[in-house]
């Protein structure tokens, strides 16, 4: 039982810190540029406020997730975990996202799976002890 409660929190760690390094690529791009004239359909944000929001978001998820790591604050983890599954769920179905095919759908409800996935094994976190 042990080694099912590791596998899930290095399941949470790699899909959070996938999330946050890809979110902080894009971030640190746009934001260095300068080039602020973009707009994800996915985001709420448009122009230099997604740049800095995307840079934010992931940024405080690789933080999340090396504090959980080496057990400091635990709680953070899950809060950005949710936060990702919240950004996903949102970004793709409330916002009238049209996909190109049921290729394209099919991979965002994976996706969408995978960070609801990585915010109830997050949970295991509280499973851990000191």
């Amino acid at each position: 039982m042990k080694i099912l409660h590791a596998l899930m929190r290095f399941y949470s760690y790699l899909f959070t810190l996938f999330l946050s390094v890809f979110l902080t690529g894009f971030g640190a791009v746009a934001y260095l540029s300068g080039l602020h004239n973009w707009k994800i359909d996915t985001f709420i944000w448009t122009g230099e406020d997604l740049s800095k929001a995307m840079l934010l978001i992931g940024v405080l998820g690789g933080l999340s997730v090396l504090l959980a790591f080496f057990n400091i604050f635990r709680g953070l983890l899950p809060v950005m975990a949710l936060a990702f599954f919240g950004l996903i769920v949102y970004g793709f179905f409330f916002q009238g996202y049209r996909f190109a095919d049921a290729e394209a759908f099919q991979g965002t409800i994976a996706l969408a799976v995978g960070a609801l996935g990585s915010f109830l094994c997050s949970l295991m976190l509280f499973k851990r002890g000191r």
